[in-house]
């Protein structure tokens, strides 16, 4: 399984074709549509993927085990 900065990695280099495809188009309104469409969620999804990874480098998320984080609390009952 890839791990997100491979993720993120492979996505940073499909925005950058969409990113010249954009620049260079023939088709003012093709381009626009990519950019619409294609350019600006990919961005809005690197973003997000950006953050998650920077939170995740800083420990924001514990790492739990399996079993431990599934666990039922026997003394509440």
């Amino acid at each position: 399984m890839a791990t997100l900065n491979e993720i993120y990695k492979e996505l940073e280099s499909i925005m950058e074709d969409v990113e010249a495809y954009v620049e260079e188009a023939d088709n003012a309104n093709q381009a626009s549509d990519v950019a619409g469409s294609v350019k600006n969620p990919l961005e809005k999804i690197l973003s997000a993927l950006d953050g998650i990874i920077d939170d995740e480098s800083a420990g924001v998320y514990e790492a739990y085990e399996e079993d431990e984080f599934y666990e039922e609390d026997e003394s509440s009952w």
